[in-house]
């Protein structure tokens, strides 16, 4: 007994809606990876003192009103030094991304009689999609 077209035309539709879902969850979790890689990295370079390769990583938008002149000198007056980043987690869209890091840091002269402070503070960047290249989009 062969079935009937409405079974199979069910049949055919559950399959292709199995297919588009499992496709949807691997390229969440290619993108997941994509950002986690390119966050990790930045962060490494910011860390181990290389701005010219961090400043690669801040989106054009960015890249066109500040300088690498410019980063480097913000960066660096900055009081704080960051010890270590981890990558925690993301929620990203097709084009944008907020991920969430978790820093160690020591704060220097913030507090009269108080030579450094260290501390742990999880912040969120919001990264960017452009031709396929996630970017990262400062605050200011």
């Amino acid at each position: 007994m062969r079935p009937s077209l409405t079974s199979r035309v069910g049949i055919f539709t559950s399959l292709c809606c199995a297919v588009l879902f499992l496709s949807a969850c691997a390229t969440t979790s290619r993108t997941e990876k994509n950002i986690e890689s390119r966050a990790t990295a930045r962060w490494h370079a910011i860390l181990s003192g290389d701005l010219v390769s961090a400043y690669q990583f801040l989106s054009p938008g960015y890249k066109s009103s500040v300088s690498l002149n410019q980063y480097q000198r913000k960066i660096l007056l900055m009081r704080v030094k960051w010890k270590d980043a981890r990558y925690m987690e993301s929620e990203c869209t097709k084009t944008t991304c907020n991920v969430k890091i978790s820093l160690d840091y020591a704060l220097y002269g913030a507090l009269p009689g108080v030579k450094s402070f260290e501390g742990t503070q999880t912040i969120e960047e919001s990264w960017v999609r452009i031709d396929d290249i996630w970017y990262y989009v400062p605050d200011n």
